[in-house]
Protein backbone atom coordinates (compact mmCIF):
# COMPACT_ATOMS: atom_id res chain seq x y z
CA UNK A 1 0.00 0.00 0.00
CA UNK A 2 1.41 3.44 -0.99
CA UNK A 3 1.70 5.95 1.09
CA UNK A 4 2.02 9.89 -0.53
CA UNK A 5 3.94 11.89 1.82
CA UNK A 6 2.84 15.73 1.06
CA UNK A 7 5.04 18.16 -0.41
CA UNK A 8 6.91 20.10 2.21
CA UNK A 9 5.78 17.18 4.74
CA UNK A 10 7.71 13.95 5.99
CA UNK A 11 5.95 10.33 7.04
CA UNK A 12 7.48 8.10 9.46
CA UNK A 13 7.97 3.96 8.60
CA UNK A 14 8.81 1.38 10.21
CA UNK A 15 10.46 -1.63 8.53
CA UNK A 16 11.69 -4.80 9.28
CA UNK A 17 14.65 -6.73 8.14
CA UNK A 18 14.10 -7.86 4.58
CA UNK A 19 10.95 -5.54 3.65
CA UNK A 20 11.72 -3.16 1.28
CA UNK A 21 10.85 0.59 0.86
CA UNK A 22 10.17 2.18 -2.12
CA UNK A 23 10.42 6.25 -2.64
CA UNK A 24 8.57 7.36 -5.66
CA UNK A 25 8.88 10.72 -7.10
CA UNK A 26 5.66 11.13 -8.44
CA UNK A 27 5.58 14.39 -10.27
CA UNK A 28 9.11 14.16 -11.60
CA UNK A 29 12.14 17.08 -9.85
CA UNK A 30 11.50 15.74 -6.33
CA UNK A 31 13.93 15.32 -3.32
CA UNK A 32 13.64 12.90 -0.93
CA UNK A 33 15.41 13.44 2.65
CA UNK A 34 15.79 10.19 3.58
CA UNK A 35 17.23 9.61 7.23
CA UNK A 36 16.96 6.36 9.57
CA UNK A 37 17.62 4.94 12.72
CA UNK A 38 17.46 1.95 14.44
CA UNK A 39 14.57 0.25 15.56
CA UNK A 40 16.75 -1.00 18.43
CA UNK A 41 18.74 1.71 19.54
CA UNK A 42 18.04 4.91 18.24
CA UNK A 43 21.61 6.07 18.64
CA UNK A 44 22.52 3.73 15.54
CA UNK A 45 21.56 6.29 12.58
CA UNK A 46 21.78 6.00 8.67
CA UNK A 47 25.59 7.90 8.36
CA UNK A 48 26.10 9.58 4.86
CA UNK A 49 30.35 9.79 5.97
CA UNK A 50 30.17 6.19 6.98
CA UNK A 51 28.12 5.50 3.84
CA UNK A 52 30.92 7.55 1.81
CA UNK A 53 33.95 5.44 3.32
CA UNK A 54 32.33 2.04 2.80
CA UNK A 55 31.73 2.76 -0.85
CA UNK A 56 34.59 5.23 -1.46
CA UNK A 57 32.55 7.59 -3.77
CA UNK A 58 30.37 10.50 -3.36
CA UNK A 59 27.55 8.97 -5.74
CA UNK A 60 24.91 5.93 -4.64
CA UNK A 61 24.80 2.73 -6.99
CA UNK A 62 22.24 0.35 -7.20
CA UNK A 63 23.06 -2.52 -4.97
CA UNK A 64 25.45 -0.34 -2.54
CA UNK A 65 24.36 -0.63 1.04
CA UNK A 66 23.54 2.50 3.78
CA UNK A 67 25.39 1.79 6.98
CA UNK A 68 25.70 3.28 10.20
CA UNK A 69 27.31 5.37 12.53
CA UNK A 70 28.58 1.48 13.76
CA UNK A 71 29.30 0.79 10.30
CA UNK A 72 26.21 -2.13 10.02
CA UNK A 73 24.57 -2.25 6.94
CA UNK A 74 20.62 -0.88 7.13
CA UNK A 75 19.47 -0.69 3.49
CA UNK A 76 20.79 -2.16 0.08
CA UNK A 77 20.19 -0.24 -3.44
CA UNK A 78 18.35 -3.17 -5.09
CA UNK A 79 16.65 -0.86 -7.90
CA UNK A 80 17.05 2.75 -8.63
CA UNK A 81 16.06 4.39 -12.05
CA UNK A 82 17.64 7.71 -11.84
CA UNK A 83 21.12 6.87 -10.47
CA UNK A 84 21.43 10.50 -9.18
CA UNK A 85 21.54 11.22 -5.53
CA UNK A 86 23.11 13.17 -2.77
CA UNK A 87 25.06 12.65 0.38
CA UNK A 88 26.86 16.39 0.52
CA UNK A 89 24.14 18.68 1.97
CA UNK A 90 22.66 18.46 4.90
CA UNK A 91 18.91 18.96 5.46
CA UNK A 92 17.66 21.92 5.02
CA UNK A 93 17.01 23.80 8.53
CA UNK A 94 15.31 27.37 9.83
CA UNK A 95 18.93 29.14 9.59
CA UNK A 96 19.60 28.29 5.75
CA UNK A 97 15.90 29.92 4.88
CA UNK A 98 17.38 33.21 7.19
CA UNK A 99 20.96 33.25 5.77
CA UNK A 100 20.79 32.38 2.63
CA UNK A 101 17.21 33.94 1.24
CA UNK A 102 16.20 36.14 4.53
CA UNK A 103 13.32 33.71 4.66
CA UNK A 104 11.68 32.65 7.95
CA UNK A 105 9.01 30.70 9.31
CA UNK A 106 9.64 28.59 5.79
CA UNK A 107 8.84 24.66 6.55
CA UNK A 108 11.96 22.46 5.94
CA UNK A 109 13.34 19.04 6.28
CA UNK A 110 15.24 19.72 9.70
CA UNK A 111 12.05 19.93 11.49
CA UNK A 112 10.03 18.27 9.06
CA UNK A 113 12.01 15.07 10.72
CA UNK A 114 11.76 16.96 14.34
CA UNK A 115 7.53 16.80 14.22
CA UNK A 116 7.63 12.93 13.54
CA UNK A 117 10.68 12.27 15.79
CA UNK A 118 9.48 13.97 19.19
CA UNK A 119 7.39 11.02 20.80
CA UNK A 120 10.50 9.72 20.53
CA UNK A 121 12.36 11.63 23.05
CA UNK A 122 14.94 12.86 20.29
CA UNK A 123 15.58 17.05 19.98
CA UNK A 124 16.97 18.82 16.82
CA UNK A 125 20.25 17.56 17.04
CA UNK A 126 19.53 14.05 16.93
CA UNK A 127 18.68 13.95 13.48
CA UNK A 128 21.57 12.97 10.86
CA UNK A 129 22.13 14.31 7.91
CA UNK A 130 19.87 12.85 5.01
CA UNK A 131 20.76 10.56 1.70
CA UNK A 132 18.72 13.45 -0.82
CA UNK A 133 17.00 11.00 -3.00
CA UNK A 134 16.68 12.41 -6.63
CA UNK A 135 19.03 15.33 -5.53
CA UNK A 136 21.58 16.66 -8.45
CA UNK A 137 24.36 18.00 -7.13
CA UNK A 138 27.40 17.98 -9.45
CA UNK A 139 30.54 17.93 -8.54
CA UNK A 140 32.92 19.67 -11.08
CA UNK A 141 36.98 19.00 -11.02
CA UNK A 142 38.35 21.99 -9.06
CA UNK A 143 36.22 20.13 -5.96
CA UNK A 144 33.14 22.40 -5.95
CA UNK A 145 29.64 21.19 -5.83
CA UNK A 146 25.99 23.45 -6.01
CA UNK A 147 22.56 22.08 -6.84
CA UNK A 148 21.16 21.50 -10.31
CA UNK A 149 17.24 20.53 -11.21
CA UNK A 150 16.81 16.69 -10.23
CA UNK A 151 16.71 14.48 -13.21
CA UNK A 152 14.13 12.64 -11.67
CA UNK A 153 11.19 11.79 -13.76
CA UNK A 154 7.50 10.95 -12.56
CA UNK A 155 6.71 7.34 -11.60
CA UNK A 156 11.36 7.12 -10.72
CA UNK A 157 11.59 5.56 -8.02
CA UNK A 158 14.13 3.90 -5.73
CA UNK A 159 14.10 0.58 -3.54
CA UNK A 160 15.81 -0.08 -0.49
CA UNK A 161 16.02 -3.16 1.28
CA UNK A 162 16.31 -2.92 4.96
CA UNK A 163 19.21 -5.33 6.33
CA UNK A 164 18.00 -4.67 9.90
CA UNK A 165 14.55 -2.93 11.53
CA UNK A 166 14.62 0.28 11.20
CA UNK A 167 12.59 3.68 12.25
CA UNK A 168 13.14 5.81 8.39
CA UNK A 169 11.84 9.23 7.94
CA UNK A 170 10.99 10.40 4.40
CA UNK A 171 10.94 14.57 4.15
CA UNK A 172 9.69 16.15 0.51
CA UNK A 173 11.81 18.79 0.89
CA UNK A 174 9.91 21.90 1.07
CA UNK A 175 12.86 23.59 -0.71
CA UNK A 176 11.27 26.22 -3.39
CA UNK A 177 14.33 28.68 -3.21
CA UNK A 178 16.65 26.88 -5.64
CA UNK A 179 16.58 24.85 -8.52
CA UNK A 180 16.80 21.68 -5.45
CA UNK A 181 12.88 20.41 -6.43
CA UNK A 182 12.43 21.95 -9.92
CA UNK A 183 11.70 25.46 -8.11
CA UNK A 184 7.64 23.56 -7.03
CA UNK A 185 7.96 20.93 -4.33
CA UNK A 186 5.35 18.22 -4.99
CA UNK A 187 4.68 15.37 -3.72
CA UNK A 188 6.86 11.78 -3.10
CA UNK A 189 5.22 8.07 -2.68
CA UNK A 190 6.07 5.56 0.05
CA UNK A 191 5.32 1.86 0.21
CA UNK A 192 6.85 -0.98 2.19
CA UNK A 193 6.92 -4.67 1.91
CA UNK A 194 7.88 -7.04 -1.22
CA UNK A 195 9.29 -5.61 -4.46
Amino acid sequence: MKTVVEAGHAGLFEVRTGEHLTIEDLAGKQVADFIAFGAADMTEVLSTSHTRAVACRLHLRKGDRLVSNRRNPMFTIVADDVGVHDMLFPACDPQRYFLDYGVRGHRNCRENFLELLRPYGLNFGSIPDPVNFFENVPVEADGTFGIAEPLSRPGDRVVLRAEMPCIALVSACPMDLNPCNGWRPTAVGISVGDF
